[in-house]
């Protein structure tokens, strides 16, 4: 038997073991009830499935926002299924990669698992960034699950528009989408750093963090450059029935004179008052610039931006707003090593920020720690 023999039924036996290896796909678009979690404006028109904003938003918001809003950031995907091997592939129709943040969290997707104890696990994907990317999560072990139905998270990507996604499992097994949770999400209405930047991976984002931490929809409504308090965003951020919301437009707002910058602020949270009476509100300073200490314009803005917030935290008060909550610069312990080039986060940071919000929000929404 020649060499070249055994070789030609080797090939022979990878290809007749991968054309059985077939798998059945699945596509959220045609699962008959909403399954995009952390996607508010539930049962409205959209342009796009997985868009974040609404049709009727379109003739009302900057053109910027409308077109960031086409962003998957903060949304995910709850899936139970007993397959060992999972494919998602998808087409984004933006740029792939950033200087500054890479393929992974710009256009990446993200998933996750639990134990039977409910222990949150990552599994670690092969990926290529085509055409059609596709992302090959192999040989997924039952992890003490009772006939290894298991639940999944897959987190969409942070920076890209998602014109068409599908979920791929070996053929033969079980799978669902799981409905949204029923309880108020928190709304996030924020700025890049909100918006995801720059996390290496999805699910390192501080609002997908503190979703997987609190077990709470975080919807994410950050709008990169572009948080600038509007009257017809912060509208749009009212229509959502939340638990609480967040305002952390500073790291945008700052550009704004002193006078203006505080009247901004106090008066989107009077407009959120006026349609959402007893929902509590959390004010958010600046996270700061770590090169202030050397640099005079960033010490000024940074100082500046602190001194409005107070202002107009202590104007709120007065007035007499309540389940009004504020987390301060101090709270929110940012370093040099948690940025990336000065503005935005590395997964240090996205971590540290998170870390923050958690305590505060646990506090606001009654959530105990878990217990290891």
């Amino acid at each position: 038997m020649t060499l070249k023999y055994i070789l030609s039924l080797v090939a022979m036996s990878v290809c007749l073991l991968s054309s059985a290896q077939t798998e059945q796909w699945y596509n959220p678009e045609l699962a008959g009830f909403p399954v995009v979690q952390g996607q508010a404006f539930q049962g409205e028109e959209r342009e796009g499935f997985y868009h974040r904003f609404p049709v009727r938003a379109r003739e009302n918001v900057r053109k910027a926002v409308w077109n960031l809003s086409k962003n998957t950031a903060g949304e995910s995907i709850c899936f139970s299924t007993d397959s060992k091997n999972i494919k998602v592939r998808y087409r984004v129709l933006r740029r792939k990669a950033m200087n500054h943040m890479p393929a992974t969290g710009v256009s990446g997707v993200d998933l996750y698992t639990y134990d039977k104890d409910g222990k949150e696990i990552w599994l670690a994907p092969k990926y290529a960034f085509k055409d059609t990317v596709t992302y090959t999560y192999s040989r997924i072990e039952p992890l003490n699950v009772p006939d290894g139905f298991k639940k999944y998270t897959l987190f969409l990507p942070l920076y890209n528009e998602v014109d068409w996604l599908e979920i791929g499992v070996d053929d033969g097994s079980k799978f669902r989408f799981e409905p949204l949770p029923s309880e108020k999400p928190v709304v996030a209405y924020g700025t890049s750093i909100c918006q995801g930047a720059c996390a290496s991976r999805p699910a390192m984002a501080w609002t997908n963090i503190l979703q997987r931490r609190l077990g709470r929809t975080v919807v994410n409504l950050g709008f990169s450059g572009n948080c600038m308090h509007e009257r017809e965003v912060v509208d749009l951020v009212a229509d959502v029935d939340a638990a609480v919301y967040i305002l952390d437009g500073m790291p945008n707002l700052y550009r704004l004179p002193a006078p203006e910058l505080q009247d901004t602020i106090v008066k989107a949270v009077r407009q959120l008052r006026d349609r959402r009476q007893d929902t509590p509100v959390i004010l958010v300073d600046h996270s700061g610039y770590p090169n202030a200490v050397v640099n005079m314009k960033s010490r000024d803005d940074q100082e500046r931006s602190l001194k409005c917030m107070e202002a107009a935290y202590k104007q709120l008060v007065k007035e007499g707003v309540k389940e009004l909550y504020r987390l301060r610069y101090e709270e929110i312990g940012m370093k040099g090593e948690m940025f990336v080039e000065g503005i935005h986060m590395s997964d240090y940071g996205m971590t540290t920020y998170a870390d923050a919000y958690e305590s505060l929000l646990r506090q606001i929404l009654k959530i105990r720690r878990r217990r290891n």
